[in-house]
């Protein structure tokens, strides 16, 4: 007979233990720290914040701002727990309007390094406190400017476990960074310093403009965003809430959502919740697995959000949640439809409202039924045309409505494809020579100086082997300068030209390890790099050496590359290092291993230099792309998933034309 063990009995736990509890739940790391000290220092009415860092935030953690201080009686019970001026009642938390309300930060951060915190009151004299493990030291004066000090020193070295999870300063570095400029941004009349290991990394005088403080922040990028523009019909919607801020054109995105700021009431909030809704709003515009640059702020009563849903508070909860994310899909598709951009099929865009009427034709209702006269009012219904012939002659758009009548509009007409013919000369060379055939060697250094187009089928190397069952295909036409007519035994193949092309570029860029050898360029491409983005370089730059790029430093925000792979054209340098620095921000996100990077560089750069829609193909590249095609171990589906080519076979054509039996 098995014997009933005792139950465990349950104990009140001691106020240290709570604290260290709580500490693991607030402190998750440096960044963190600052995050919270800087929500004191904002909420406390500051103008001038300044961040001083020592080795990632575990030696030193200093924040001093300009705010209103705190009272000299109030210093020892602000490092207690739950102790805070910001609320007063249970009431209160349904309703807060300051970034900090639980008062438990300075206490949690106390528990696991030594905290001191100085204050001085206009008016009053400079008191000081410190605690250290948890242990709350005497109150002292202090000599120091109107304002607060909080001073953070060796951060988790009690707790020897959770130091050995942190990641490296350089790292924390980063992410203090990040802290910072969103913040920043979210208060541009507010000026923030950063002092890291005695360098100053960010400098950012108080802005009179969102505009200025974009500037200032993302640099010359700024220039490039789109202002969100509402649609009129949102003023009807009910409720309160507004979206404002600036977003991408869809030529301009990112491998991953790390530029994408949310702030609600001005609060930093995690992006990831909001990124279906953006997508939703890009549309078609956007290619799978790429996101927007954004800078999104969302004003929303605050009785209708609740940010008391998170021990970090880095995520809120609506109450409207669907009707603001619904608010910015459309915020978004409208800015888009209104801003120069390509136009999707949605049929939001006048062009496609359907084709205009010509002068010189008459509709169909018009010839079946000729002008009314006033004496014809009475006569019977049954002399006008029928409903299906009236259906056929209105015009409607995409989206199933009688389209809007444009007189003056000139529709963009297609590119007509002619018929390859026999070629006299080689591919791409002109038919009236005036030097001399370039050397293999030069044109291999001529390909890889380009400047970023598309590449030509016929100069890139064969893919060898052949692993699919597809038959050789003979070239036919081009269609639209997009699509290839190729005949494949009994097959007729209508093939999206960029998506074959897109697929052929990934296998051979996945398995060429020759593109991958560094090289250095001739001429030192500059780039421009945000705080947050240098911040990330600078942590990483031995990992940028292993995948053969070589940095150099000219000037605040500006890196000269003096070597990179290969593979690497002029105009695609600057977005693949965006895409890449990105990347590597995160320990252990993707390209940990020399498999990873060579997949996930393939899939970033198969678009690249791939033959877009358009672009008039010559019977030798048509060709080519059709040997490669046979070479692909899946040719039906580009990288992204779409397809490239329908199948039409000989026994269907002879079926619908009625050429059986």
């Amino acid at each position: 007979m098995n014997k009933v063990s005792e139950p465990k009995r349950i104990q009140q736990l001691d106020d240290f233990t709570i604290g260290h509890i709580a500490a693991g739940e607030v402190v998750e790391r440096p960044a963190q720290v600052v995050k919270e000290l800087l929500e004191n220092s904002l909420d406390a009415g500051s103008t001038s914040i300044h961040v001083e860092i020592e080795r990632g935030g575990f030696d030193l953690i200093r924040i001093e701002d300009n705010g209103s201080g705190i009272h000299e009686n109030d210093l020892e019970l602000a490092l207690s727990r739950h102790a805070t001026s910001k609320l007063s009642q249970p009431e209160d938390l349904n309703e807060i309007h300051t970034l900090g309300f639980r008062g438990e930060a300075l206490a949690s951060i106390g528990v696991v390094s030594r905290l001191t915190v100085s204050s001085r009151p206009a008016g009053q004299e400079g008191r000081s406190i410190s605690m250290e493990d948890g242990i709350q030291q005497s109150l002292e004066p202090i000599g120091m400017a109107n304002g607060t000090v909080v001073t953070v020193e060796h951060l988790f070295q009690n707790t020897p476990v959770r130091l050995g999870f942190q990641r490296r300063p350089a790292t924390e570095h980063a992410r203090i960074v990040e802290v910072v400029v969103a913040h920043a941004i979210a208060h541009p009349n507010v000026a923030f310093r950063c002092t890291i290991d005695g360098r100053s990394t960010l400098n950012l005088p108080v802005s009179e403009s969102i505009e200025d403080r974009l500037y200032d922040v993302l640099g010359g990028q700024s220039s490039n965003l789109l202002p969100l523009v509402l649609p009129h019909q949102d003023s009807d919607v009910p409720g309160d809430e507004s979206w404002t801020g600036y977003i991408s054109a869809p030529d301009i995105s990112r491998g991953k959502g790390d530029e994408i700021h949310i702030f609600v009431n001005d609060r930093p909030v995690a992006s990831t919740p909001f990124h279906q809704a953006i997508r939703r709003g890009y549309r078609t515009r956007l290619m799978q697995g790429r996101h927007p640059v954004a800078v999104l702020h969302l004003r929303v009563p605050a009785k209708e959000v609740d940010v008391n849903v998170h021990p970090t508070k880095r995520e809120v909860r609506l109450r409207h949640s669907w009707r603001v994310l619904e608010r910015l899909e459309r915020a978004i598709a409208h800015t888009l439809a209104t801003s120069p951009t390509k136009p999707d099929s949605s049929g939001e865009i006048q062009e496609l409202q359907g084709l205009a009427q010509s002068e010189d034709k008459q509709p169909i209702q018009e010839l079946l039924m000729p002008p009314t006269r006033i004496e014809d009012l009475s006569v019977s219904s049954a002399t006008s045309a029928p409903s299906w012939a009236l259906a056929a002659g209105t015009q409607l758009n995409l989206v199933g409505d009688v389209a809007d009548e444009v007189v003056e509009q000139i529709e963009k007409p297609r590119p007509q494809s002619i018929a390859a013919s026999a070629q006299k000369v080689l591919p791409g060379m002109s038919s009236t020579p005036i030097a001399p055939a370039l050397s293999h060697q030069e044109r291999e250094l001529h390909r890889h100086a380009g400047c970023g187009g598309s590449v030509s089928p016929t100069e890139e190397s064969p893919l060898p082997g052949v692993d699919n069952d597809l038959p050789v295909m003979e070239p036919l036409s081009q269609f639209a300068d997009s699509y290839i007519l190729a005949q494949a035994g009994e097959e007729l193949l209508l093939i999206d030209q960029h998506a074959l092309h897109e697929r052929i570029r990934y296998e051979r860029l996945r398995n060429d390890e020759s593109l991958w050898l560094p090289q250095p360029r001739l001429v030192a491409s500059r780039i421009q790099l945000t705080l947050a983005q240098e911040a990330h370089l600078e942590s990483s730059l031995q990992r940028f050496e292993e995948l053969g790029f070589k940095l150099e430093k000219q000037g605040e925000g500006e890196w000269d590359v003096t070597q990179a792979p290969r593979l690497l054209d002029g105009d695609e340098l600057e977005p693949f290092l965006f895409d890449l620095l990105q990347d590597l921000s995160e320990e252990g996100a993707p390209l940990e291993t020399i498999e990873r990077r060579k997949d996930h560089l393939a899939f970033l750069n198969a678009c690249r230099g791939s033959v877009k829609a358009n672009d008039a193909l010559t019977l030798a590249q048509m060709r080519r792309l059709l040997e490669d095609m046979r070479n692909v171990p899946n040719p039906w589906a580009c990288v992204h998933g779409r397809p490239t080519a329908l199948r039409l076979s000989l026994d269907s054509l002879d079926k619908h034309f009625g050429r059986h039996g």
